[in-house]
Order: structure tokens, then sequence, then C-alpha cells
């Protein structure tokens, strides 16, 4: 029983190598480089093309869309006490503001809150002109006093919605050093 097991196990390598190999269909793997090169190399072209001279001399192209520019700020590098929010309309039209939701993260938990006003003053929905620039100061003591285990939080972040429901989000800043900050 012993060699037979032992017979069939070093067969067994025989049968997968005897399997006939099938070549390629064309070359559909160089078509598909080329077709992947040359979209770029086209769009390229076609833009300088159209592009007026003398239109954008020196200045340099923006490649975002967005019509809002959301920045966030802190005073110190690690544990800040005042973060600072900005909001810049880059658009031509004006843009209702609904009030701001301040991001708390850790690894698995999130804890947001939605930032109404200044002093008990409720500021929000705001009215932004164009090319206008919007600046919130956020005291952090506030929400620690408020939540002592925000403290232990390691990322920040805001998100701004317009009134047509359009989201707009900073990006996340770092409040204290982790493993993976």
């Amino acid at each position: 029983m012993k060699r037979v097991v032992f017979l069939f196990l070093s067969l067994v390598p025989l049968g997968v190598a005897a399997q006939n190999e099938v070549a390629p269909e064309g070359y559909k793997l160089l078509w598909v480089v080329v077709i992947s090169v040359a979209i770029p190399v086209v769009y390229y072209f076609i833009k300088k093309i159209l592009q007026k001279p003398g239109s954008r001399k020196g200045k340099p192209v923006s490649v975002s869309r967005r019509k809002l520019k959301i920045d966030l700020l802190k005073d110190r590098t690690y544990r800040p006490n005042v973060l600072t929010l900005n909001i810049t309309n880059n658009s031509k039209k004006d843009i209702d503001l609904e009030a701001p939701v301040l991001c708390f993260r850790k690894i698995w938990s999130k804890r947001k809150f939605k930032l109404k006003g200044i002093n008990r003053y409720e500021i929000y929905p705001l009215y932004l002109e164009a090319g206008k620039t919007h600046e919130l100061r956020i005291d952090l003591g506030v929400f620690f006093n408020h939540d002592r285990t925000l403290k232990r939080f390691y990322w920040a972040k805001i998100r701004v919605w317009d009134t047509k429901g359009k989201k707009y989000s900073s990006s996340y800043i770092t409040l204290r050093k982790s493993l993976f900050s």
C-alpha cells in the first residue's frame, strides 16, 4: 500500500508538466501599453494647440477645479491649542455654506462636532462671496473640557457642505504622535 501511494505521488508532477501551453493571442498586451501611453500624449498636444498664445505665460496651471479651498492650520506641531479654519471661495459665484463639522479621529473611532458660531452667536449658514476668504479660530480647550477622552485622538479634519449638498473637506492634521502619524 505504501508503494502505491509513493508511486501515485511521484507521478503527479509528470501529469502536471504534460499540459499543453497556450500561446498569447496576438499582441494584446502591446496594444494596451501603446494606447495607455498615447492618450496622455494626445491630450497634451491638443491642450497646447487649443491654448491661446501668451494667455497663461508664467502662471502655473491649476489642475484642481474645486470651488472652495479648505485649510485647517494649527498653532503648534503637536498638541495644538488653537486650530484655524480658512475657507477660500475660488469660484466666480457666491456660495452659501452650512455649519462646518470638526472630526476627531483615532484608529477605529471618530467623534464629530458641528461648529455653529462664535461666542454664542450663530454665524452659519454663511454667505461667502466670490474671491473672499472666511477665517474661524477654533479653541480646542472647549472640546477637551467637554470630553477628556478627545485628548487621546490623533487626527482632526473639517468637513463643510454648501446648501446644494456638495461636500468639501480639509486634509487631516496631526494632533499628537502615534505609531501611525
